[in-house]
């Protein structure tokens, strides 16, 4: 299966009530890739709420994130955003630190700290945070605690954040969540995505949450180190180095930046219910929002895309 142009609207969702595809990524704002400014980092909230964009994704882990989030929704007059934030992934150093605790306690104690860090009184969607990560043999308990936090009216709906393990998708259903915020497997150098998982999400009515527009910048800013210096193999693989070179091509031929370029296919996908968007600093988000702006590709474009990604 290939990816379907979206027609139509492209900035509303059908999966969420016709309300913005777009949401807002906070983890790069938050300090886990680098340090960042607070007052950066608030601006850059307050811009996007000043243009429409009305959806957060944030997270414990995502260093200092919340708090700013926190800070931004203090200082916003407006309609509050949609909220999402996660549990499971405790607060690290850096993207690199991992800290777990999946226990009823630890979630419960997590939800309460997000709460009272952003300034709510309840989640529209809290995401469990890294599925792979928790045991095969507390996965049953960690979805009772979750839909007890749900029953409890401290959140609205429920969601898996990251790319779930073969061992967790069983578990993936409609009676247990209502969205998959997946990453690095739908953009503009990787379609996998589209080998049978998106496929069982939209059988179960689970609705997608489509992270990593940039293939963690592989499709911005860092194209030519990595093409310079080699991928890792793991997060980003020579597949999709290769995949960007030729859509760089395509970006080039066009006249439009690559990520440029990125951003808008990954707009222009159907099946992306919602596309999260990062940005660390003020001009970072008004380009995003100038990108958001200009809209989806034509489909002839989107199609010469997806044939590079698919080598067709």
């Amino acid at each position: 299966m290939k990816p379907t142009y979206i027609t139509g609207e492209h900035s509303i969702s059908p999966a969420f009530n016709n309300q913005t595809r777009l949401v807002y990524g906070t983890s790069g704002l938050g300090g886990v890739w680098g340090k960042v400014d607070q007052r950066d980092s608030i601006d850059a909230l307050l811009y996007a709420f000043e243009n429409g964009i009305s959806a957060l994704d944030t997270a414990p882990s995502y260093a200092n994130a919340e708090y700013y989030v926190g800070m931004a929704l203090r200082e916003w007059k407006g309609t509050k955003p949609f909220v999402s934030t996660k549990i499971g992934r405790l607060k690290g150093k850096d993207a690199f630190e991992t800290k777990l605790d999946y226990s009823p306690e630890g979630m419960k104690r997590s939800l309460n700290n997000s709460l009272e860090t952003l300034g709510l009184e309840k989640i529209d969607l809290l995401f469990l945070h890294e599925p792979q990560l928790v045991p095969i043999e507390k996965i049953n308990g960690v979805i009772d605690t979750l839909k007890g936090f749900k029953e409890a009216g401290l959140v609205s709906s429920l969601g898996v954040g990251g790319n779930p393990s073969e061992a967790f998708k069983p578990y993936i259903i409609k009676e247990n969540f209502d969205v998959v915020s997946g990453f690095l497997h739908m953009d503009a150098c990787n379609l996998s995505a589209f080998n049978g998982e998106i496929q069982s999400y939209h059988n179960e009515g689970i609705a997608y949450y489509a992270a990593s527009a940039l293939h963690f910048s592989l499709l911005g800013n860092r194209f030519e180190k990595y093409k310079q210096e080699g991928v890792d193999g793991e997060w980003i693989t020579q597949l999709d180095l290769e995949n960007a070179i030729r859509v760089k091509a395509v970006a080039d031929k066009h006249d439009m930046p690559l990520a440029t370029l990125a951003q808008r296919y990954l707009f222009s996908i159907k099946e992306a219910d919602r596309v999260v968007m990062g940005a660390r600093t003020p001009e970072q988000i008004k380009a995003t929002v100038d990108d958001w702006n200009a809209g989806k590709l034509s489909e002839e474009l989107f199609n010469e895309v997806t044939a590079c990604i698919l080598n067709t």
